[in-house]
């Protein structure tokens, strides 16, 4: 039993883990990437529907544009 006790004190303990600090490997990178890349390119494709929509507020109706030749050509 003594001998047992004295292989156990003389082993080396591993580095204390902080609770924070995670392992970096290619299928944590991979599944990383997974799940917050697609929260990236959701906000991406809002913000390219929004600036459409905005294009499309922006843009004049043909009705509006002759009348503004038309103010254009008495000027």
């Amino acid at each position: 039993m003594e001998i047992e006790k004295k292989v156990m004190a003389t082993k080396e303990k591993d580095k204390q883990w902080d609770g924070k600090s995670r392992p970096s490997t290619d299928k944590y990178r991979d599944n990383f990437d997974t799940i917050f890349g697609q929260k990236q390119i959701k906000e991406l494709d809002e913000s390219l529907k929004q600036s459409k929509a905005n294009r499309k507020e922006r843009e004049l109706d043909k009705e509006t544009r002759d009348y503004l030749d038309s103010l254009k050509d008495k000027l």
